[in-house]
């Protein structure tokens, strides 16, 4: 099971979270909401400063490169972390249907970003005791 399909952010509530504008464009990407990775899809109508909340469309991963829009909501800055931008090239959106396709290529660093293989902080091998400590 993917770190994306064990827990979900937008089950857990915000303390500041006002009600969400309408995200009519944007641009999507990989972000960090409370430790879950998820795909967003940005509102362009959100200003780029890291002390306004943004209002995003979440999409819940359904079926190996089929996401499925959850939920729209604001979030305050310190809840989001953008990880990457997608190119449009490299994802189909069918705003009809809430369904978001995204290519071998991009699934391949989702799994980066989610394998715990590939991260210090999940790494259960990684101990600071083998870390050479400097004498003085």
């Amino acid at each position: 099971m993917s770190a994306t399909q064990q827990t979900s952010p937008v089950d857990e509530p915000v303390a500041d979270q006002t009600t969400p504008a309408h995200v009519a464009s944007g641009y999507f990407a990989f972000a960090n909401i409370r430790g879950v990775v998820c795909l967003v899809q940005v509102s362009t109508a959100t200003p780029a400063s890291p002390l306004t909340t943004m209002d995003v469309k979440i999409f819940r991963h359904e079926f190996i490169n089929i996401f499925r829009f959850a939920e729209t909501c604001t979030l305050h800055p310190t809840d989001i972390t953008i990880l990457e931008n997608i190119d449009d090239s490299l994802k189909r959106y069918e705003e009809d249907t809430g369904t978001v396709y995204l290519s071998k290529e991009v699934m391949s660093r989702l799994r980066n970003f989610t394998d715990a293989r590939f991260s210090m902080t999940q790494n259960r091998d990684f101990d600071m005791t083998h870390v050479s400590q400097r004498r003085t």
